[in-house]
């Protein structure tokens, strides 16, 4: 694989992420649209953890793949921006897997028992209303965080693209060979 190129596997984790991150907010944001107690309201916070465990599980693959294929070279020479777009990165992938972990701790800590598909999580913490508070905020502030830097994280690659006029987003799309 040249070092100009993202494997393709890595292409697809990262939109499947991004996919999975918008599914998993506007179902929570869907949440608040019914009653506390309600159905729909429960299933709303089932499936958004069902996608949180997904978002873990895809990370894996995106971070297996990252370490076999590695990632091409920066198109920016410049080492500040180079450093940022690394940091960046790297915070973005601890959260993304942080928070579906912390979202089972939080409602293990609430006494809630967590299914994946028809297997149910080993029960790692033993209720707490304390751990669950702290952790469901922690969640909660980590997740609006995320949503922030994907923001970012979007605005770089579009100035890259309108603005240096490189081929770091077209990279990611896979649209057509980089000329770097």
């Amino acid at each position: 694989m040249s070092s100009t190129r993202y494997h393709p596997a890595s292409i697809f984790f990262h939109w499947f992420v991004f996919l999975l991150v918008l599914a998993a907010l506007a179902v929570i944001e869907l949440k608040g649209q019914f009653p506390k107690g309600s159905e729909p309201r429960e299933l709303c916070k089932t499936i958004h953890a069902f996608f949180g465990q997904l978002i873990f599980v895809a990370m894996i693959g995106r971070l297996t793949v990252r370490c076999i294929f590695g990632a091409p070279e920066p198109t920016d020479p410049n080492r500040i921006l180079l450093t940022l777009a690394k940091l960046m990165h790297w915070v973005l992938y601890a959260l993304l897997l942080a928070l579906p972990i912390m979202g089972v701790i939080f409602l293990q800590a609430g006494g809630k028992e967590v299914h994946f598909l028809s297997w149910v999580w080993p029960q790692m913490i033993s209720p707490n209303p304390e751990v669950k508070d702290l952790f469901k905020e922690a969640h909660e502030f980590l997740g609006n965080a995320i949503f922030f830097l994907v923001g970012i994280h979007a605005l770089a690659a579009l100035w890259h693209h309108y603005v240096l006029k490189d081929d770091t987003l077209r990279r990611m799309l896979n649209k057509i060979k980089a000329n770097t």
